[in-house]
């Protein structure tokens, strides 16, 4: 496609639209508030998304180059923010298990860890970064014909509704996981397109809001598992009541994840059970 059909290129317009977003609320010299990391995190989310849209229209390694320079900035933000939800997941469930005192050996351990990881501050440049991603999809991504939400979206469903009966199949939690970057996809270029302004289609959407915030959530609780184990493991010597309080919520997360995952079948059953992306139709 030739720089001037741009215009022409409602993907390329939307990302255009966030980034710039973004922009406005960055400083070049100043250090970034968690507020920006959070803001600057979600635009490479939904720039992501967009360039998913292109998966009908272009050559996948034209995508994965621009992807990669998202994935590298929002990488390098990723520190502070996953030690946050880290602890954020904990004490979720340490409110929910109902007895605070056991658990919180746990607690203090990792309010620790998300105090050392915020006073570290991120190496990145945002404001740069995101020029340069724009300027990178301005010149990699070359479409074979004129794209569109419609078709794009298509893929994305496709591609959600399979990993969601794979999920349900497999009972691997990977495959949860790789379903919920989907569905996030999705529910993104949703967000963008027109149909969100659609009173048929809004139902819809809500419940893709619902799966995506639901597979985050098993998603956190993975990394807590994760965190868990790895504290269990590791050869620095540890309080006895630590070691207790991680066993018995590994023991509870695991009760957790089993719950995640069947109402995350429920959502299955309901948002795939169309052949096709039903939202053209439901907007129709």
């Amino acid at each position: 496609m030739k720089k001037d059909k741009r215009k022409h290129d409602p993907i390329f317009k939307a990302g255009q639209k966030a980034i710039a977003k973004t922009q406005k609320q960055l400083s070049e010299h100043a250090p970034l508030t968690p507020e920006q990391v959070h803001e600057v995190r979600i635009c490479t989310k939904k720039v992501r998304a967009l360039l998913q849209l292109y998966r009908p229209f272009c050559g996948k390694t034209a995508i994965k180059a621009v992807e990669q320079k998202v994935k590298k900035l929002a990488d390098g933000l990723a520190g502070s923010r996953d030690a946050h939800v880290l602890q954020q997941t904990l004490s979720q469930l340490a409110k929910a298990y109902g007895s605070d005192q056991d658990i919180q050996p746990l607690m203090e351990y990792f309010a620790q860890l998300n105090e050392k990881a915020q006073r570290t501050a991120p190496t990145v440049h945002p404001a740069k970064s995101l020029k340069n991603i724009e300027e990178a999809w301005k010149n990699k991504i070359r479409p074979k014909r004129e794209p569109d939400f419609d078709e794009g979206m298509e893929f994305s469903y496709q591609k959600a509704r399979k990993l969601a009966f794979d999920a349900e199949s497999s009972d691997q939690d990977e495959t949860y996981h790789e379903c919920r970057k989907w569905a996030k996809y999705y529910l993104y270029q949703l967000q963008m397109s027109h149909y969100k302004k659609q009173a048929d289609t809004k139902a819809h959407i809500a419940l893709v809001k619902q799966l995506a915030e639901l597979l985050g959530q098993f998603h956190d609780r993975c990394v807590l598992e994760s965190a868990l184990n790895d504290l269990l493991q590791g050869k620095a010597k540890r309080a006895q009541a630590l070691e207790t309080a991680a066993l018995l919520m590994l023991s509870y997360l695991a009760e957790q994840k089993r719950l995640d995952k069947e109402r995350c079948h429920r959502f299955f059953e309901s948002l795939f059970s169309y052949s096709c992306n039903p939202i053209v139709e439901l907007a129709s």
